[in-house]
């Protein structure tokens, strides 16, 4: 679903940013720095593909705003399946400047489109390069190499006189410490949901890895046949590491070598290419054991999102509310922000993509690495601050 920028709806469009941030995401101010870099490219009409890490639903109205308050407009690259939700979502996606991308791989319309957008230069991109929202502000997950492959490529073949750039950025959203007061009636609704009995305890965090403990333990008993002794953090990783390897196995592939992250990716794909041909030739046991073999590779991917240290390396009310919030999502099905935000938007120094290659005697096919682990640098010192 390509993007159907229209300048007539920007008003609207800035309208419902302002609404959905104060009354969705409560967010009561923004405060952006860095951006001078960003505006002069957009004023030279430099091809610019920003960077930002992804850590809340807020981020993409947050970056609506800073465009806003910069007198340009972002393109976006989106997830397909908010493109999906109904028409109306469909069109303001459009409208504000987005296009859809399928996450699972191989999406050749929605890689030329990026191209498209950054060799015009008509509009700076946003690809939110973590790909996934997993809920932890200051710890920078995985990186997509795809982000940096796609704005090597295009900047390979720009006309004269107009140059590429990277701009990574952070948004950091901080809640009130009013929000404290919702932990403990929060966390009593969880130990229902899971019937794990509200627990006589006032620390939120040992609540919250009690009914983490208590709720992997379900989950082993019926992917692992019995619930696992041992640390939090290391039966996690042994679960979602069973998980995926079973399912590669049923897939008759092996990526062992990968990281989970990729390999989950990889299994998706494969999944849905073959739910995607002729259903006619698949039998609805085959069927049935596809949409299994997804919800497994989605718990395996939700149990990656849960590193298991965040809590504990600093149990601040940030995180705890973070984690709270991700845990109603994913317990509860539906999760509201609870508690008054505040944001921090940075831009760092743009990356001179053409100085990047020859200072390190690269092309833009050997950059790609090296240039995604930069972003991954630079990202991360910019949520330091």
């Amino acid at each position: 679903m390509p993007p159907k920028y229209s300048r007539a709806f920007r008003p609207v469009l800035h309208l419902l940013t302002r609404l959905s941030l104060r009354f969705e995401h409560q967010v009561t101010a923004v405060r952006i720095t860095g951006q001078e870099g960003l505006e002069r490219l957009v004023r030279e009409r430099q091809s610019v593909l920003v960077a930002p890490n992804h850590a809340d639903h807020a981020d993409p109205a947050l970056m609506i705003t800073a465009g806003r308050r910069s007198r340009f407009a972002f393109h976006f690259m989106a997830a397909r399946e908010g493109f999906e939700r109904n028409w109306f979502h469909r069109f303001v996606l459009q409208r504000g400047g987005a296009f859809s991308v399928n996450r699972e791989g191989g999406d050749i319309g929605s890689i030329k489109m990026a191209i498209k957008v950054l060799q015009e230069a008509r509009f700076p991109l946003v690809i939110f390069p973590e790909g996934e929202i997993y809920h932890h502000k200051e710890s920078l997950d995985e990186l997509n190499e795809g982000v940096a492959s796609i704005v090597l490529r295009a900047s390979s073949n720009l006309p004269e006189g107009r140059k590429g750039f990277v701009v990574p950025a952070s948004i950091s959203l901080n809640y009130d410490p009013s929000v404290e007061a919702t932990f403990s009636d929060r966390l009593s609704a969880l130990e229902k949901h899971v019937s794990l009995g509200s627990l006589k305890n006032d620390n939120p965090v040992e609540r919250i890895f009690a009914l983490g403990a208590a709720i992997l333990s379900t989950k082993e008993k019926e992917l692992l046949g019995e619930s696992r002794e041992g640390e939090l953090v290391e039966r996690i990783r042994f679960l979602r590491q069973a998980i995926v390897s079973d399912v590669e196995g049923l897939q008759g592939i092996s990526n062992e070598a990968l990281s989970i992250p990729k390999r989950i990716k990889a299994l998706r794909a494969t999944i849905r290419k073959e739910l995607t041909g002729k259903l006619e030739d698949l039998s609805p046991e085959r069927i049935r054991e596809l949409y299994d073999q997804l919800d497994r590779v989605y718990m395996a991917h939700q149990l990656y999102s849960y590193p298991g240290t965040y809590l504990s390396e600093d149990p601040s009310i940030d995180r705890i509310a973070e984690t709270l919030f991700k845990l109603e999502e994913d317990v509860l099905g539906k999760a509201r922000y609870l508690g008054k935000r505040k944001v921090v938007i940075r831009f760092d120094v743009p990356i001179d993509l053409a100085e990047f290659l020859n200072g390190h005697q690269l092309n833009p096919k050997t950059g790609v690495g090296p240039l995604t682990s930069l972003i991954r640098e630079r990202i991360q010192a910019l949520l330091t601050k």
